[in-house]
């Protein structure tokens, strides 16, 4: 992998060989981050963004190694591009959307309805509109439940089932680097905890359990990463909120 920014996709080097892969087209709230973690045997992908500009174009270094690519959940941010990935994963609650990827399911509608109907990604001010949007359908080619441990050869992502945000909502753990990829229970921001399929009595026992972790950093699917000390104060903050 390597630092790349064409105005439309920009790739980070967050070091530890891992890298955040960012679809500037999208308006900085709506860019469901995807994270590339390199073992030595290879690549895990996690999430695969809005998907309206081809990776394999853009970026064609990423897919330069195996690759293993898992769905955190199956909202359009992080989904729409996965049948950019010949092997692909998701928890088996949420398995059926990423096979037939409808507008509601994946939150195009209603969520989308009032989203700008031009995007400025290549070609430049080509238009956009929600219900004209289908996802590709990306059938699994395999599931994970909670505990499952992905082996990237000499480097170990522990998969932890965190509903909430969605039934089947996945998060990721290196122990090894005390680091965490909660996706989209817990980032900078407001958290959509009113959509359908979300559930605050489960969102708040996910963020309990993530408590139970060892984390130094934090690499969210939305937004700016952070450290365990704040990843503290965001969790008490939601509880705060929740619990008047």
């Amino acid at each position: 992998m390597e630092p790349y920014d064409d105005g439309v996709i920009r790739v980070e080097d967050h070091g530890d060989g891992i890298w955040r892969i960012e679809e500037l087209f999208a308006m900085p709230a709506a860019r469901g981050a995807i994270w590339v973690v390199d073992g030595a045997e290879r690549r895990l992908v996690i999430d695969a963004g809005w998907g309206l500009v081809s990776l394999r174009d853009r970026i064609p270094f990423l897919f330069n190694r195996p690759i293993l690519a898992v769905a955190s959940h199956t909202h359009f941010d992080h989904i729409g591009g996965m049948h950019q990935f010949a092997d692909r994963l998701v928890h088996p609650l949420e398995a059926g959307i990423l096979a037939d990827p409808g507008q509601k399911a994946t939150q195009i509608l209603p969520y989308l309805e009032d989203y700008p109907e031009s995007l400025a990604f290549e070609p430049p001010g080509r238009k956009f509109r929600a219900r004209d949007w289908h996802i590709p359908p990306a059938p699994a080619t395999g599931l994970v439940e909670d505990g499952h441990v992905i082996d990237l050869g000499g480097r170990e992502i522990l998969c932890l089932h965190t509903p909430g945000r969605s039934p089947g909502h996945l998060s990721f753990y290196e122990a090894a680097r005390r680091i965490l990829f909660p996706v989209d229970i817990v980032y900078e921001g407001d958290i959509l905890d009113d959509i359908p399929g979300a559930d605050v009595p489960s969102l708040l026992a996910s963020h309990r359990r993530l408590l139970n972790f060892d984390v130094d950093r934090v690499l969210p699917g939305h937004f700016a990463p952070f450290d365990g000390q704040r990843l503290v104060e965001l969790l008490e903050a939601y509880r705060s909120r929740k619990l008047v």
